[in-house]
């Protein structure tokens, strides 16, 4: 099984991103480089509003990596979704995410129905 998949969905302008088990520095750097690129193809093709990142099979990260995911989020800032729900597998790979996801409009659950309830329903705008 392949430890991250990035997929874009155009129509619904939806980035879908599955991360599983401990990475190295190669793959953060081939998933970093695979990331960009997809969020450079939204961008393209009318913006990315939502995003979903499945990470119930995502292990805590090392020191260096969570980091690293931090500075990536930040430098792609312009291009994130509006909103993007990821679900964890525990408490602490929440706190890992919460800290990586910096400024993000993010929820973070521990249930995938949850989470695409979350994202799915049109954020209410105060009038």
């Amino acid at each position: 099984m392949e430890a991250y998949s990035v997929t874009t969905d155009d129509r619904r302008r939806l980035l879908h991103i599955v991360m599983r088990g401990y990475w190295d520095q190669r793959t953060f750097d081939q998933f970093s480089a695979q990331y960009t690129a997809a969020l450079h193809h939204m961008k393209k093709t009318g913006g990315l509003e939502i995003a979903l990142v499945d990470g119930r099979e995502f292990a805590v990260q090392a020191k260096d990596i969570s980091e690293q995911f931090g500075a990536l989020i930040a430098r792609c800032m312009p291009l994130l979704a509006k909103r993007t729900a990821t679900v964890v597998p525990a408490h602490l790979n929440k706190l890992q995410a919460e800290r990586a996801g910096g400024e993000l409009d993010a929820r973070y659950f521990t249930d995938m129905v949850e989470a695409e309830a979350w994202l799915f329903t049109p954020a209410i705008k105060a009038a």
